[in-house]
């Protein structure tokens, strides 16, 4: 490349720093090294050489009536896309649906048009699509925002100022808002109630209040599964939350979106969203041949660290590097092999990178959040370290390169992280640098995601004491037609715990996650006093309450070990 090409010109500093980059600066010209150096992970070069060819190849469907009426695209991207906007329109009043189609083949249409249709038929008609990450429901946000009719689509997070969070509830409640975005948490809390007003019949509010639900949208539906047994349980609760606002608008729809959907999530998927009015699955995946994937094991913390520096020194732009932990506050000591995304950003910084940003759960800050993401967007930032936190849906098609200084514990979040890149068809350099030492007493990224895959699993002997404690402390014993239902305190202690902690009821959220999973019982709804910790639920089988419920444990049991047997077998292959 001729050096006077570049503009800006480079500074004496940039030609000293050039070749830690893997370039030559001459007076005239710039070339690339040839360079042999010992950090460099095995296949990386084969990996990085630059091919523009297109690799994977939209197939341009016509549209139809309904794509071009109801949004500005000219075709639809594929034939999965195509059936999954043809069973939308077409499916009956209070019915499920459950889409699987590939990362960036375009699922968000499913809620926009969907948006735009009911917005049609009825002034206030609105679209509640329940989100896992901030960065995701921001993001979608900033989508929507530039789609004529879905302008006033609002994102619901925490951190907001109490002013802005009662203004859009307000005209979320006035029905302004096409779309509103939220997690879990806030759907089955703050913004519960706010959702049944919504679903209840506008004939039976005051005038101002025109909102009327018409479809709830579960995003990333496969975390239910997995994150939804211990780590934020928030998610098995929300079949609960459909059938409540069912009861309220029996015509309401539920779509469940993911791009990764294996066969226990699907499993779970249909035994809690199924309805009665009609059940609908559109599962179109198909392979993703964009890119060059690189995976190297290291001994020791600080050979890592070195191939990490050397990747990103060299890897396309723009880049995300993910790690599993989010900070550095525990005092992990020189045993601990792992990396977080704070130790990274700030050893980046020193490097001299300038262009990057940091989104993981110590980034509390709804403001600066959506700042990263906007700045994301338009290109205003190079690189950004995080945490799964930014994983899944934030669409960005240009970006090149993503690296994990780390382990995924599943394969569907390295699938859905390493799915941000090539999203616009063309080559992706996709790089895993892991800590694997083998020994006792270190902590490593393939001991982490092997605990995390296999973790969280309740023995029978526990498990059977303790709901029989949540049995005995239970209230409000009733019927609901011919289902017994109750409310259980999650502080039940079963013997031998004396104080009830966070993690006892934590344990006992992941009880009755898994007796829901096993078809024994709904959970319901949860307490809202936030003195009270209790969920409600009905009793799918009667013989859980009694005496004898061997037989019972014995059908939960199995179907616990089948799934922990596909954790166990994805933690071989690690």
């Amino acid at each position: 490349m001729d050096r006077e090409d570049l503009k800006p010109h480079l500074s004496d500093a940039d030609v000293d720093a050039a070749p830690r980059f893997g370039l030559a600066i001459g007076a005239s010209v710039i070339r690339l090294l040839d360079e042999k150096d010992d950090r460099t992970p095995e296949g990386f070069w084969v990996a990085q050489d630059l091919d523009l060819s297109l690799r994977r190849y939209r197939d341009h469907l016509p549209p139809d009536a309904i794509l071009l009426r109801h949004t500005s695209h000219p075709d639809y991207r594929s034939e999965g896309q195509k059936a999954a906007v043809r069973s939308l329109v077409t499916m009956p009043k209070g019915a499920s649906l459950m889409v699987c189609l590939p990362t960036g083949s375009g699922k968000s249409l499913l809620f926009q048009l969907c948006a735009t249709r009911m917005r049609e038929t009825g002034g206030g008609s609105c679209v509640v699509v329940v989100t896992p990450t901030v960065s995701l429901a921001l993001d979608h946000e900033r989508t929507l925002s530039a789609i004529p009719g879905l302008e006033g689509s609002r994102a619901l997070v925490g951190g907001m100022d109490a002013v802005d969070r009662a203004n859009l509830m307000d005209a979320f409640r006035r029905g302004e808002i096409p779309i509103l975005l939220m997690s879990p948490e806030i759907a089955l809390g703050s913004g519960r109630e706010y959702l049944i007003e919504a679903a209840t019949d506008p004939t039976k509010k005051l005038g101002p209040l025109k909102a009327s639900l018409s479809a709830i949208f579960i995003d990333e539906a496969h975390i239910i599964e997995s994150w939804g047994r211990t780590f934020r349980p928030d998610f098995q609760r929300l079949p609960g939350l459909v059938r409540e606002l069912r009861s309220y608008n029996r015509d309401l729809q539920c779509i469940l979106l993911s791009a990764t959907l294996p066969p226990s999530a699907r499993e779970v998927l249909r035994a809690s969203y199924r309805s009665d009015q009609g059940w609908g699955e559109v599962d179109a995946a198909s392979p993703r041949s964009e890119f060059d994937i690189v995976m190297h094991r290291y001994e020791s913390a600080e050979s890592r660290l070195q191939a990490l520096d050397f990747v990103v020194d060299r890897a396309p732009r723009p880049l995300i590097v993910y790690t599993t932990l989010a900070g550095d506050e525990d005092d992990r000591g020189p045993r601990d092999l792992r990396l977080s995304a704070s130790e990274l950003y700030a050893r980046l910084k020193i490097r001299g990178y300038e262009r990057i940003a940091l989104f993981s759960g110590e980034v509390s800050s709804t403001s600066e959040r959506h700042q990263i993401v906007n700045d994301w967007a338009a290109d205003k930032i190079d690189m950004v370290v995080a945490t799964s936190a930014f994983g899944m849906g934030v669409d960005k098609t240009n970006v090149r390169s993503v690296v994990h200084a780390c382990l995924p514990d599943s394969p569907a979040r390295y699938y859905q992280e390493i799915g941000r890149a090539a999203r616009d068809g063309r080559q992706g350099l996709v790089v895993c640098l892991f800590t694997d030492v083998n020994r006792d007493g270190f902590k490593d990224d393939v001991t982490h995601a092997r605990s995390v895959a296999t973790g969280s699993w309740i023995t029978r002997e526990l498990a059977v004491p303790r709901w029989e404690a949540m049995i005995r402390s239970s209230f409000n014993n009733r019927w609901v037609e011919d289902t017994q239902a109750m409310t259980i305190d999650l502080d039940a202690m079963r013997f031998g715990i004396t104080v009830s902690t966070d993690l006892n009821r934590r344990w006992n959220m992941s009880i009755l996650n898994l007796l829901q999973r096993a078809q024994m019982l709904d959970i319901v709804s949860c307490s809202q006093d936030p003195n009270r910790f209790a969920w409600d639920i009905e009793i799918r089988e009667s013989n859980l309450l009694a005496h004898e419920a061997g037989g019972i444990w014995d059908r939960v049991f199995a179907l616990r070990e089948s799934w922990l047997g596909l954790s166990e077998q994805f933690a071989g292959c690690l």
